[in-house]
């Protein structure tokens, strides 16, 4: 009896290793198909773009002329140029991952009325831009707004303000980086992209599995003009402590301002 009470326990012991060990496997496996997921589809959640515009900025009563730029690589991309004042800087404006310029009009008319020019270029795949959104061609594309700036309009560099916002502020950091601007101004804004899909997905292993890293953190050591960087308090989409950690890396070309709102309204 006690021979069989202990083989009985040995079939047991092994059945349930044998479970845990398939349990173990689906599990793993489940895993790796979830990874696979995020990496196939990761472009799909960096850019959410929008291809129709849903206003120009005639909504404001100002006058605005429609550009095709050229980008390194020959993509043609959309923008929108709307004259300042006077004694003005000219800012370039570059949009967050969602939507296209037609959705930032509110910032071109307060930069408008402060009696400063503004270049706003949709990347490409975004409103009326060719392509497909992506990491480089974004720089691209900034690149030659930058250079439209200075080579067609005869804007010193120096005259020129880089603003850019959210994603946008990663690509601004980049173009800061590779050109001369007077100043660069980035509003809730992050390190690296990484940095916040690591935070948003802790149980994924992000940086590993990210084509597009936007690492501003790299490139705002390069760059040499004054900055300013804004956060909202309440922002849950790209953290505060993101916006603070890229300004201690800038160092002493580096201002940063806490506002009250969150990710939409700081």
């Amino acid at each position: 009896s006690s021979v069989k009470h202990t083989e009985i326990l040995a079939i047991v012991s092994a059945r349930w290793r044998l479970w845990l060990a398939w349990a173990l496997a689906a599990a793993l496996l489940a895993y790796a198909g979830v990874c696979l997921s995020f990496y196939l589809r990761q472009d799909g959640i960096v850019f959410t773009p929008s291809r129709a515009l849903v206003a120009t900025p005639r909504k404001y009563g100002l006058a605005f002329e429609d550009l095709w730029l050229t980008a390194a690589d020959g993509t043609r991309v959309h923008a929108w140029y709307v004259a300042g004042a006077p004694g003005g800087r000219e800012v370039l404006l570059l949009h967050g991952n969602g939507g296209n310029i037609s959705h930032y009009l509110r910032i071109i008319l307060a930069l408008h009325r402060q009696g400063h020019g503004v270049l706003a270029v949709d990347y490409r795949g975004y409103g009326r831009s060719e392509g497909r959104p992506s990491e480089e061609g974004a720089y691209q594309d900034a690149a030659a707004a930058f250079d439209h700036l200075v080579l067609t309009r005869r804007v010193p560099a120096d005259h020129i303000v880089v603003y850019g916002r959210s994603l946008g502020g990663a690509v601004a950091t980049w173009l800061a980086a590779h050109r001369a601007p007077g100043a660069l101004v980035l509003e809730s804004t992050f390190t690296r992209l990484t940095d916040v899909g690591q935070a948003r997905y802790p149980w994924l292993p992000v940086t590993l599995l990210s084509r597009n890293r936007f690492d501003s953190l790299a490139q705002i050591r390069r760059v040499r003009c004054p900055i300013l960087i804004s956060h909202g308090r309440n922002d849950t989409v790209v953290p505060a402590r993101f916006g603070r950690a890229l300004a201690a890396a800038a160092g002493p070309r580096a201002r940063f301002i806490s506002l009250p709102g969150d990710h939409s309204d700081a």
